[in-house]
């Protein structure tokens, strides 16, 4: 029986497993909706809303799409990779898309490495690696957000302090960042060549590991990455700031530099849909222990979430237009 049950899982361990985090996820949303005592309360709060914050919010999606591009491009410049801004921001876009249907907050990332190594004609591992930093100098960004706002005053979430674990979480980033960006201090060769069955694998990362140390000659695109990621950050945290004050939420800007890293890191792990749910959830536990009122918490995060969708919703309307005005523009070119 144990055989059986095994062999089944195995043949349809991606069905089952994608299967498993769509519940969670709604499992999550459904928690956090039931949780609201009562929505007339809901109503009224929507009805007081500020459409004009509401708006700038979700323009900040437009703004981060942008900026995305442009920072994606600095690195594939670097692997002299010609593509324009233009075609990068579609592919972020559908990117934003497929985040919501895949499995973590990083699902778009995978669609953008395969789209960029076929339209490229690159290999899948320096396509990879070039996202791997793009995606990790959004990391560092955060740390640093975070220890901005220790010196703004933000320290601590209700009565418990959050000094040490930003520390830590600073401190394990650098690490990281000095191992992404110079590999060879893992002495990863050395390891390959003493043990056989680490040759295959050696051959499908050596693309990975040589356009990883090739960001060491381009120290200044990597700091105009990292100027690009903090401007990145910041579009986020306008974006939960403004919604926030839509609803008439009264947390500082200062706050929202603490909470947007924090959920993010939360939303990343493997166990939803895009993160669905656990970003949520996270957001509203946090903002509660800050004294915002419940139902206002609540309300804040499915707007954020709404947003989200819609840019997906545009991001799939795109992805399936995007062959059309390609092969247009090929009939044209020809």
């Amino acid at each position: 029986m144990k055989k059986k049950v095994l062999s089944f899982y195995n043949k349809n361990k991606k069905i089952i497993l994608l299967t498993a985090r769509i519940l969670i996820s709604a499992a999550l949303i459904f928690y956090l909706v039931a949780k609201i005592p009562d929505f007339g309360t809901v109503v009224e709060i929507l009805k007081s809303s500020s459409m004009t914050l509401l708006l700038l919010s979700f323009s900040t999606h437009i703004f981060g799409t942008w900026i995305t591009a442009f920072r994606w491009k600095a690195l594939l410049d670097t692997q002299k990779v010609r593509l324009s801004t233009a075609t990068l921001s579609v592919t972020v876009l559908i990117g934003l898309f497929f985040n919501n249907f895949l499995p973590t907050s990083i699902g778009g990332d995978v669609f953008r490495t395969y789209d960029v190594s076929k339209k490229a004609d690159i290999p899948l591992g320096v396509s990879a690696s070039v996202i791997m930093v793009e995606r990790f100098s959004g990391v560092v960004s955060a740390a640093i957000y975070a220890v901005v706002a220790l010196f703004l005053g933000f320290t601590a979430i209700g009565n418990r302090s959050i000094v040490i674990p930003i520390v830590i979480f600073f401190v394990i980033t650098v690490i990281l960042a000095v191992l992404i960006i110079n590999p060879s201090v893992l002495r990863l060769g050395k390891l390959f060549n003493r043990f056989k069955f680490l040759h295959k694998m050696r051959e499908k990362l050596s693309n990975i590991y040589n356009t990883l140390v090739s960001f060491k000659k381009y120290k200044m695109v990597l700091f105009k990455v990292l100027i690009y990621s903090f401007l990145l950050q910041f579009a986020v945290i306008l974006n939960w700031w403004l919604a926030a004050r839509a609803l008439g939420i009264d947390l500082s800007l200062t706050a929202f530099i603490f909470i947007v890293p924090v959920v993010a890191v939360i939303a990343m792990l493997p166990i939803s849909v895009g993160g669905i749910g656990l970003r949520e959830n996270s957001l509203v536990i946090i903002m509660v222990a800050m004294g915002v009122n419940n139902e206002k918490a609540t309300l804040c995060s499915l707007l954020i979430l709404l947003m989200l969708i819609i840019i997906g919703v545009i991001g799939g309307l795109t992805y399936v237009v995007r062959p059309y005005f390609e092969g247009r523009f090929k009939k044209r070119s020809t």
